[in-house]
């Protein structure tokens, strides 16, 4: 393994920190198997972002290099790469590790990023979730943006509403990111949070005295939105949301019509959903809506059609009401298109 000492200057700075603080880590003392499961969570979690802001080397082989500091667990974020001696430097990469491949992300052969680049923008991705999320209350998987809780300001910024009137500018590449990452993403990083301690993230060094204003937080009350382990939900049912035999109103896009099955492809949300008039209606009344964007009410089906099969359908068929078409000023059309 290369000796970063002898062969390279290595800057050491922190790109930013991921700093536990409170009863769990008091004076350095912790308990071994959480905090296993949170470092392993963080790394995790940092490839995952790693993955999505650098897919570049999404399937190359590396560790993330931290440092972790006395008192509270304070985890510093230096860079990817191979261990470097001597630096007090450590490596949570859990995984093999293949020398060439750290060695070509050092000399930038990675477009213009740095290895310290690569990291900090995972950092940041990984902030801006964790506010998207308690900003909402839940991790974007299972959930579904309503007409009300999205403001196009333009065609690259968005305003997310909560349920509190509470507003957050975003960006569309940050909105994507959020409704992108798995709802147990942070699980395990969440081991080490109780009613007395917390985690602070930043994507700039935190001192254990001075938290930076935009450095956000999980305490235990927002645990929850990061670790559904008391929820009993099936990850692989869609649209867990939309219920058998609730009446809905959703806003999409009409994508195909089969004459012949008497179906309708409407898009949502990135799925495309079975669609089958109520009551024996022909799809053929709705062609002058083919490709443009509606509102269908319609009765959720989630009956599986298998002969004695009590089991649900993992996507829900919609079988319509009522289908509105919606005009496209170019407002409209950005909102849906977003959500």
């Amino acid at each position: 393994m290369t000796n970063y000492d002898e062969e390279n200057s290595v800057d050491t700075t922190p790109v930013g920190t991921v700093y536990v603080t409170g009863s769990s880590v008091d004076k350095g003392q912790v308990d071994l198997e959480k905090t296993v499961q949170y470092l392993k969570g963080l790394e995790k979690a940092l490839k995952f972002f790693i993955a999505k802001t650098s897919p570049e080397i999404a399937q190359s082989s590396y560790s993330i290099e931290v440092r972790i500091r006395s008192g509270s667990l304070v985890t510093d974020i230096i860079t990817i790469g191979c261990w470097a001696a001597g630096t007090g430097v450590v490596t949570v990469g859990l995984g093999a590790y293949v020398k060439t491949a750290a060695e070509q992300m050092a000399k930038n052969d990675v477009g213009e990023k740095t290895t310290k680049d690569i990291a900090k923008n995972a950092l940041r991705a990984m902030k801006t979730v964790v506010r998207l999320a308690k900003h909402r209350g839940s991790m974007m998987t299972g959930h579904i943006f309503k007409p009300s809780e999205t403001k196009v300001i333009d065609a690259d910024n968005i305003i997310i509403i909560n349920g509190r009137g509470d507003k957050l500018t975003v960006t569309k590449s940050e909105l994507e990111l959020y409704r992108d990452t798995p709802k147990n993403k942070f699980k395990d990083m969440m081991s080490l949070v109780d009613e007395e301690t917390q985690i602070y993230i930043d994507d700039k060094p935190i001192d254990r005295d001075s938290i930076p204003d935009d450095a956000v937080t999980i305490n235990f009350m927002e645990r929850s939105i990061f670790d559904d382990k008391d929820e009993a939900v099936d990850d692989n049912i869609i649209f867990p949301e939309l219920i058998q035999d609730s009446v809905v109103t959703l806003e999409g896009e009409l994508t195909r019509g089969n004459g012949i099955t008497n179906t309708l492809g409407f898009s949502y949300c990135g799925r495309i959903l079975k669609c089958i008039p109520y009551g024996g209606d022909s799809v053929k009344s709705y062609r002058d809506m083919l490709f443009g964007y509606v509102n269908i009410t319609a009765v959720v089906d989630r009956r599986s059609t298998t002969k004695g099969s009590v089991a649900i359908l993992k996507k829900p068929v919609l079988r319509i009401m009522k289908i509105e078409k919606i005009e496209e000023n170019d407002n409209d059309f950005e909102q849906i298109s977003l959500i």
